[in-house]
């Protein structure tokens, strides 16, 4: 049996140096013990020299046979994570390599108890052991009227945060009604609407997460109030908690909704059923994972910017490789009815291909935007969102998601006598 984190040690060994070269990464910093900060003052100084081409490999060995969350990084944040891990672990290596010269690389230089310190060091370390932490997001038009709470993500009303995180709020400090939600912040501070949780190896991991949840939710506002929003102050941001926190202000999570969404008891459903998709993906549950994202990002003000978006969110669950647009087309007619043919389909498709592949700048400079209008006296753009909406809901939810009704249904009715 191969003995990974050892193999991974003899790696990045290999491509620390004492001396500089053009090819190679330099990385000054001071030598810490255990569980000191590299900042918190004091200490001796040295440096590493990385050769590139070896560090790569370290990055790439590692990220195949390392802990599962590497595979979603990119390889250079891979190679400054490792180079950061010898920083802190240097301390093992220090007795036989500082202030001593010598011409190879540490893995020709140490002796075999130092190697086998410092890979007993990064066997238990973030490469080859899944870290936790909890990335916490605030709402603002959101609002939870009962906490949620799985283990992959929670979403929590600003009094139930400590709760969800499932700690006291006075032993960790931790304020529940502001971002950012701790007690020793001196800085800005915004009311949160309500809070998003997510439970990951690393924060990207996190928000990848976010993107998830959140094209669920988008999913849950009347068709027609989906994409229509205020001009309300909105912001965003995280916070992160594992041993310390780290925060940061940001874009809004949700675009500015024109009437706050809330979630509560009758959500339940089909927030387990994500949660089970989260926690337990098959190849079925990726495929709606991804396009729960891609129907995140189109959860935009820009219609020309939605529209190829929408497109690649159905991809995502009905695209065949060998035959994308007879796969979107069969699949979609089903959902839909029988007033969207395979005709209807095959247009809006050639539209997205339009735009897509350099026929026209965006969607409403196509011809085949007019073509449509003219063919079925309706908005192919508005027709998309309203499909792709049904299609996800029935699809990823079957059976446990409904779209909420018109905040302003029964007024519409009153004044107009059209009912929506």
């Amino acid at each position: 049996m191969v003995d990974y984190p050892s193999e991974a040690t003899t790696l990045v060994l290999s491509s620390m140096f004492k001396h500089r070269h053009p090819d190679r990464r330099r990385a000054s910093f001071v030598i810490t013990k255990p569980g000191q900060h590299r900042f918190s003052g004091g200490g001796t100084g040295t440096e590493v020299n990385f050769d590139g081409t070896v560090l790569l490999q370290s990055a790439l060995y590692v990220q195949r046979h390392g802990a599962p969350h590497l595979r979603g990084l990119r390889v250079a944040q891979v190679e400054s994570d490792l180079i950061n891990f010898v920083m802190e672990s240097y301390h093992l290596l220090a007795p036989e390599t500082f202030l001593r010269s010598f011409s190879g690389s540490y893995a020709d230089s140490i002796s075999i108890a130092a190697k086998a310190s410092f890979t007993a060091a990064f066997a238990t370390s973030r490469f080859f052991v899944e870290p936790r932490l909890a990335a916490v997001f605030p709402l603002v038009p959101i609002t939870v009227s009962e906490n949620y709470v799985s283990a992959p993500f929670f979403l929590s009303a600003p009094g139930g945060l400590a709760i969800a995180l499932g700690v006291d709020a006075a032993s960790f400090d931790i304020v529940e009604d502001t971002f950012p939600p701790v007690l020793e912040w001196n800085g800005r501070r915004e009311p949160a609407g309500s809070w998003l949780g997510v439970r990951a190896p690393s924060l990207d991991s996190a928000r990848k997460v976010r993107s998830v949840v959140l094209g669920s939710v988008a999913l849950l506002p009347h068709h027609q109030e989906r994409y229509t929003f205020s001009g309300r102050r909105m912001f965003g941001g995280h916070v992160t908690l594992s041993d310390r926190y780290s925060l940061s202000f940001g874009d809004a999570h949700t675009p500015a909704l024109m009437t706050d969404l809330v979630i509560g008891s009758e959500d339940r459903p089909w927030l387990d059923e994500l949660a089970r998709k989260l926690a337990t993906p098959s190849k079925e549950d990726r495929k709606h994972l991804k396009a729960l994202t891609y129907f995140y990002r189109a959860w935009a003000p820009d219609p020309v910017k939605r529209f190829p978006t929408l497109f690649a969110a159905i991809d995502a669950i009905f695209g065949d490789a060998g035959q994308a647009t007879q796969a979107v087309v069969d699949a979609v007619g089903p959902v839909m009815g029988t007033e969207y043919t395979s005709e209807r389909i095959k247009l809006m498709l050639g539209l997205r291909a339009s735009v897509v592949h350099g026929g026209a700048p965006d969607v409403y400079e196509s011809s085949k935007y007019q073509t449509y209008y003219r063919t079925y006296g309706k908005d192919a753009v508005k027709d998309m969102e309203l499909i792709v909406a049904r299609c996800l809901q029935q699809v990823i939810f079957p059976g446990k998601m409904t779209e909420r009704p018109h905040n302003y249904a029964d007024a519409i009715l009153r004044e107009t006598g059209r009912a929506i």
